[in-house]
């Protein structure tokens, strides 16, 4: 009678709904069921639900509290001490006995709203009775009244539970006790995250998406600029609505889209999406060839700017010829009244006006340009699924808050910026503030100090120059850094945790996987790594000729992330889709160390095989930049040697570095004599990607190498 009450409140005030019912074993084997800790509701909706006759594991100073002394101090809980590891041997006698245990790994309520530290009770039950485990997720409990996830609460906050497939008794490895229980945590978590991303991810479109957000967060921010102009969801969604009708009279597919970090950047590609139309981002940082290349492989005909832009990052409007450009600054009279109005309207009934087909997830939603740092760009096709399954691979191992602030100085035609920096923010309901540029290194710190950003984005080349023109009181708000797109230098690492307390957050991805493939968390996290796989990508190595060690290899990852494919490029394809069989081949060595973390070694291409040995230029760069100072900075470069085959070629931005200065600073960091530069060239400024990258092809060309 109890168990029917609590369903009928459940069914009747929340309309929960339950899935997963035929992954309940019926055979009675050992079982301990496994879930995420967002409400004190979560331990009678699972009782209610399950239909298992099973006992609860609860803290034993938790359920002394008056309130919750009835629901957890009763006949259904195994109470146990945290401090005391022998009282979980009432709980393993109860699960030998064939009696299903819940437990919640976490040991306490998420204060984050996501998945938090794993306790080793849960693994050590499991490992101890080799039971089998039931992973289970509740989303929206996070909502309730009864949570204490900093979320806007909902009286009525729908419920839908999920049970996850039945997972086999943990195998452990580890040398000892320790090892093994750490072990068994990390098990039952990646268990939870990975559940918890398969059931965010559902089939939908970025346009279904940027209404379901904005209709959700209404009158909350979503995007402010330099302008200091700050606009709500529910504006955002007429200002999509606009500016996305007056492309829909174009005949084109594509659009092109060459435009800073400002506010009506972000609508106009959220706008595009609900009219069907494709964005492609031109990557301007490259030069104006880089633009006409990335034009003729989209056959751009349509071309979104700025006229003050266009003269800022001097570029001549004449390589538009015979293309259409339509002038940002102009779409305000351009569009009519009758359009805003329009836009008004569908504003209040948006799924009157946007019909979703099916299969439209798996449509190109944006083509971005890779940086062609090492040769000519390429189109990358990233479908809707491409994108919102990195969201939530990437939102299941990192808590992002309504109430966050993101600050995104990087550039939007970048899949880190546009899918890390803007899109995620939006999913998550949280303000981001886009600024224009990395390089203005004085403003970016003082917007996070002046707007109390809780995230800040950058790669470790713009991290450093921030660096330098920060406050030391300028970053107190943050929660977290995250670095990508390069190797995060460990200067820039210990400048941060020295000077302003925060630790930097390293990532490892491409454009090709929408991009996150890897990241380091405050869950998870291991220095000189760029952190565990996400959730729902699968990976391998190939051995490399010249590269030794078990678990390193040439990387090749897949996921529903990894991109549709190349624009109007067959050879690449041929390789992507047939020979590799939809594998993306990063060109990335990498280790996978004994705790699951990708290390990398260096870009394939960026190897010098020396006398038989396969020297990592990028190891080398990084090295010697480690250790320059006084704004010097070096690059590594290879040509053939008659004797060894190859040697490296040091190109320094300043006269005074000698080959002595490098081949110390190589020696006392362990390199040995195979990588130490046999030539040093000097230069003016070593060239950069508009990410911070170095531009080899320019540098090459520069030296003729």
């Amino acid at each position: 009678m109890v168990r029917f009450c609590f369903r009928a409140y459940f069914v009747l005030v929340h309309r929960i709904s339950v899935r997963g019912l035929e992954n309940i074993p019926k055979d009675g084997r050992k079982l301990v069921v496994v879930c995420n800790h967002a409400s004190y509701f979560d331990g009678p909706i699972l009782w209610a639900f399950l239909g298992l006759d099973l006992k609860m594991l609860v803290n034993r100073l938790v359920s002394e509290v008056p309130l919750l002394k009835p629901f957890m101090n009763n006949h259904l809980t195994v109470q146990i001490d945290p401090l005391n590891s022998y009282s979980l041997k009432k709980a393993i006698d109860f699960v030998n006995e064939g009696v299903p245990l819940l437990v919640f790994p976490e040991g306490r309520v998420t204060t984050t709203g996501n998945l938090m530290k794993m306790y080793d009770g849960a693994g050590f039950i499991a490992a101890k009775t080799g039971a089998f485990i039931l992973p289970v997720n509740l989303k929206n409990t996070d909502r309730l009244l009864t949570s204490k996830a900093p979320n806007k609460k909902r009286i009525f906050s729908k419920i839908i539970m999920t049970i996850g497939k039945i997972q086999d008794p943990l195998v452990l490895t580890g040398v000892n006790g320790r090892e093994k229980r750490q072990q068994a945590s990390t098990k039952i978590y990646d268990m939870l995250a990975n559940l918890k991303y398969e059931v965010n991810n559902q089939p939908v479109t970025l346009g279904k998406m940027f209404i379901d957000k904005c209709r959700e967060n209404a009158k909350r921010p979503a995007f402010m600029d330099i302008s200091n102009k700050e606009i709500t969801y529910k504006r955002s969604l007429t200002g999509g609505f606009a500016l996305g009708g007056y492309f829909a009279k174009f005949e084109d597919k594509n659009i092109g889209v060459l435009l800073p970090n400002i506010t009506p950047t972000a609508l106009l590609f959220f706008g595009l999406q609900l009219f069907g139309k494709t964005p492609a981002f031109l990557n301007y940082s490259g030069g104006p060839a880089s633009i006409s290349t990335a034009m003729e492989i989209a056959k751009l005909n349509i071309i979104v700017t700025s006229k003050q832009f266009l003269e800022k990052i001097k570029i001549d409007p004449a390589i538009f010829k015979e293309k259409k450009l339509i002038y940002i600054e102009e779409l305000k009279n351009e569009i009519t009244a009758g359009a805003k109005v329009l836009a008004l309207i569908k504003t209040l009934m948006p799924n009157v006006f946007f019909k979703e087909k099916a299969g439209a997830d798996k449509e190109t939603a944006v083509i971005l340009f890779t940086s062609g740092s090492e040769g000519i760009p390429k189109g990358v096709c990233l479908s809707h699924e491409n994108i919102i399954s990195n969201v939530n691979q990437a939102l299941a191992k990192i808590d992002v808050r309504e109430s966050d602030v993101i600050l995104n100085a990087l550039p939007i035609f970048h899949s880190f910026g546009l899918t890390v920096g803007t899109i995620l923010p939006f999913y998550s309901g949280a303000k981001t503030f886009l600024y224009v540029s990395p390089l203005h290194y004085r403003v970016v710190p003082e917007i996070a100090y002046d707007q109390n950003c809780t995230i800040l984005l950058g790669t470790s080349t713009f991290l450093n120059g921030f660096s330098k023109k920060a406050h030391p009181f300028d970053f107190y708000s943050l929660r977290y850094i995250f670095c990508g797109a390069e190797a995060l230098s460990e200067k820039v690492f210990e400048n941060y945790a020295k000077t302003y307390g925060k630790r930097i957050l390293t990532g490892y991805g491409a454009t090709e996987c929408a991009p996150i493939v890897s990241m380091n968390n405050a869950m998870e996290y291991e220095h000189g790594t760029a952190g565990r796989f996400l959730p729902g990508i699968e990976y391998k190595l190939e051995k490399v000729e010249g590269i030794e060690g078990e678990n390193t290899g040439r990387l090749y990852v897949k996921g529903k992330n990894i991109m549709k494919g190349y624009l109007n490029n067959e050879k690449a394809n041929n390789k992507f889709l047939l020979q590799d069989e939809g594998w993306y081949d990063t060109g990335d060595i990498v280790e996978i160390t004994p705790k699951g973390y990708v290390k990398i070694v260096g870009r394939l291409k960026r190897f010098a095989k020396i006398s038989g040995e396969m020297i990592s230029l990028t190891a080398v760069e990084e090295a010697v930049n480690s250790k320059l100072t006084g704004g010097k900075e070096a690059a590594i470069l290879f040509e053939a040697d008659e004797k060894k085959g190859e040697k490296l070629i040091l190109i320094a931005n300043n006269t005074s570095v000698t080959l002595k200065e490098i081949r110390e600073i190589l020696s006392e960091k362990g390199f040995s004599e195979l990588a130490v530069p046999r030539d040093i060239r000097f230069i003016k400024e070593i060239p950069k990607l508009g990410t911070g990258k170095v531009d080899y092809v320019k540098l090459k060309a520069s030296q003729a190498v």
